[in-house]
């Protein structure tokens, strides 16, 4: 191959990396998006889809809530565990995922990177240390 051939061949793999779908975000409700602004400038700033994967069991009140935080969104996933949310995550091709909750992130496949979301109740701001349990954190 000569050089003027490599050239175009890191320009078409360039090309079809710039050209991929935008990734797809994961977010929970309670405790991430009715806890802060950040959420509703995040999902409307987010290149592509928005999946609210929520331990609920009332779809209206998740939507009207969303709606009331200014949350923009593509679907509304309602679940009954931490694993289906995992599995929510890996079905729907979610990249990235926050949670407030650690059991929530425990079992979402490795390839998708995760964010742990600070509140009331996972973080002690007094003794400014996490709140988790031993099925979540190892001690290092």
């Amino acid at each position: 191959m000569s050089l003027k051939q490599a050239i175009y061949a890191a320009a078409d793999a360039l090309r079809n990396v710039v050209h991929q779908p935008p990734p797809t975000l994961g977010i929970d409700l309670d405790g991430c998006c009715d806890e802060s602004p950040f959420f509703n400038v995040l999902t409307h700033c987010w290149p592509g889809d928005v999946v609210v994967v929520t331990f609920r069991d009332d779809r209206d009140k998740a939507v009207a809530d969303l709606n009331r935080h200014g949350i923009r969104f593509t679907e509304v996933v309602l679940v009954n565990s931490f694993e289906a949310k995992a599995q929510v995550v890996a079905e729907r091709g979610i990249a990235f995922f926050i949670d407030d909750q650690p059991e929530a992130l425990k079992h979402v496949p490795a390839h998708v990177s995760v964010l742990l979301f600070r509140n009331g109740g996972n973080y002690d701001y007094v003794e400014r240390k996490w709140m988790v349990s031993s099925r979540t954190a190892k001690m290092v």
